[in-house]
């Protein structure tokens, strides 16, 4: 809880020069034994220079206990964002407080927070395409082109062990695109395929767990052509302190619908 109280004191400190956004709890269901928590932005673009994600959030009964996190989805989204609770079943919730606090990210061009990369076949592959004015402040965050044949060699003890279950193996080089990415929670960043945040029909995320760096492998297409694959575009959203604001919000004596 000292936390949140932390929280809600550092955006109290933004929150005039935004107070035109509000917090709009979008459901609050019960399914079996778990509470679902949609939250989004009164009036918000549905657009990808308009995201949101959680920062923090709690769901607390009327004596004060605070319900158990499931999961909570903790990537920039477009529309809405989501939270699951663990709850008895049995019991009746009537009087439910849900707070904490929601990031809300304009990247733009203005501000160094959006950066086109264009195509792919004019990027370097294997190499750290985040602008060096970012990493030089902060050397962790990492993204990434990824040829298969790097993919073959981060993880074949991976595929050695795919291939000793007697399961099918994996080809990389089905997939249409692979990049390799790291964040940090104090600068996230966003990467749009083709303008689309959640892109391709089939996508595979693998973790290198000597270094932490995830590959994301997508399939963008049946029977997409080398030529297409080339031109797949790349954008990167890159929080920084222009671009982001912390909305708080506090809804109390809220009960849940059954479903």
């Amino acid at each position: 809880m000292k936390k949140i109280a932390t929280l809600f004191m550092f955006a109290l400190l933004n929150i005039s020069l935004h107070s035109q956004e509000k917090v709009i709890l979008g459901h609050l269901l019960k399914f079996n034994d778990v509470i679902e928590v949609s939250l989004k932005i009164e009036n918000k673009p549905n657009d990808n220079f308009h995201l949101i994600k959680i920062e923090a959030l709690t769901v607390t009964e009327g004596n004060g206990k605070i319900l158990s996190e499931d999961f909570i989805i903790k990537e920039f989204r477009k529309a809405n964002v989501l939270a699951r609770f663990k709850i008895d079943k049995n019991t009746k919730y009537k009087n439910l407080a849900v707070q904490g606090m929601i990031k809300y990210f304009t990247p733009s061009e203005n501000d160094k927070s959006y950066f086109n990369l264009g195509a792919v076949k004019n990027l370097k592959k294997n190499s750290n395409l985040i602008d060096k004015s970012i990493t030089e402040k902060n050397p962790n965050l990492f993204f990434s082109i990824v040829n298969p044949e790097t993919l073959d060699k981060t993880f074949s003890d991976f595929k050695d062990e795919m291939k000793s279950k007697g399961s099918k193996n994996i080809d990389f080089r089905e997939y249409d695109l692979i990049y390799s990415y790291k964040t940090v929670k104090e600068q996230d960043f966003v990467v749009a395929v083709d303008e689309e945040l959640e892109a391709g029909f089939e996508v595979l995320t693998l973790t290198d767990k000597k270094t932490g760096v995830k590959y994301k492998l997508i399939k963008l297409k049946r029977d997409m052509t080398a030529s297409e694959r080339e031109q797949i575009k790349i954008e990167l959203m890159i929080e920084n302190k222009s671009s982001v604001v912390l909305i708080p919000f506090n809804f109390k004596k809220m009960e849940p619908k059954d479903l």
